[in-house]
């Protein structure tokens, strides 16, 4: 099979767009579509709907069941060419985010380190709506993201999920386990953490989505560098708040009527290689055995 050709469609059927994709691959706009051309003339059908000044392409019928071939080719082709090289045979390439990182993958992290035979593993920190690309250009085998999406090449699962508590400092003003209703907590002494978009209407249904005497963070792990006074309070992941009361002198609450609950998601592309089937084999077995169960 025509290998540009295919290389070429696949980029296609995810951008829809013809600049997009020659941009992508540095390409020519009229190289795209001539490999395009070349490769509908191969196997006799038309893949793409196309017409004069149409930006937005879309797939016909031949073209969305010629995708999933064209996954599988392009998936063989990589593991065909990866036979004459000197890439380690067993390995696992993660992408995840800082928090998941932070606190709740630490012990997975340190059993697959130890596993036998060795994996060559590597890790890459970024953020969510990103991670989908990593595994749909095949630049991590697994990611672990708290967005869920719809994708053509990538495999979605609900992996875990927590509760969203809140942090504060320990004192004898608020002692534990007492659970805390939003109505309790001031706005005005808040570190607001960003958390999504379903936390965010649930925030904005109990306070003021205009107030500006919040803080404002993005990173679960600035809230212990802002978190100083009794006053203060923050939402955050369960898992990150066990962390923080492990290291140091934070209360963690239980909310009543409190947000829907954080949920992390497993991305893997539909048609892995058989040596990445392996390696994500072993990474779902120490999933099983070290994420915490609610």
């Amino acid at each position: 099979m025509y290998n540009a050709g295919v290389e070429s469609f696949l980029v296609v059927a995810r951008t829809l767009n013809i600049s997009r994709a020659a941009e992508q691959l540095n390409l020519a706009q009229s190289t795209i579509s001539k490999r395009l051309k070349d490769l509908e003339d191969e196997i006799g059908a038309v893949l793409i709907e196309r017409g004069q000044g149409v930006k937005n392409l879309r797939l016909t019928t031949a073209g969305e069941e010629f995708l999933s071939i064209a996954l599988r080719w392009s998936a063989l082709r990589i593991e065909a060419l990866d036979l004459n090289s000197d890439k380690h045979r067993f390995s696992l390439s993660i992408g995840s985010l800082d928090s998941l990182n932070f606190a709740l993958f630490p012990p997975l992290y340190h059993a697959l380190s130890r596993h036998q035979p060795k994996l060559k593993l590597s890790v890459t920190t970024t953020h969510s709506p990103e991670l989908y690309d990593l595994v749909d250009h095949n630049q991590v085998d697994v990611a672990f993201s708290l967005l869920e999406r719809t994708h053509p090449t990538v495999v979605v699962e609900k992996c875990y999920s927590e509760p969203m508590v809140v942090l504060r400092l320990g004192s004898q003003t608020h002692p534990e386990p007492k659970a805390i209703h939003p109505r309790e907590l001031d706005p005005d002494h808040e570190l607001f953490l960003v958390s999504g978009l379903s936390y965010k209407v649930w925030h904005d249904y109990w306070w003021d989505p205009l107030c500006t005497n919040c803080i404002r963070l993005d990173n679960a792990q600035l809230v212990f560098s802002f978190l100083s006074d009794e006053q203060q309070w923050a939402i955050i992941p369960m898992s990150v708040a066990k962390m923080a009361k492990n290291r140091g002198n934070f209360s963690m609450f239980p909310l009543l009527e409190g947000p829907p609950d954080r949920i992390v998601y497993k991305l893997t592309r539909k048609h892995p290689k058989a040596s990445t089937l392996a390696s994500l084999k072993v990474l779902d077995h120490y999933l099983s055995l070290c994420l915490p169960q609610k």
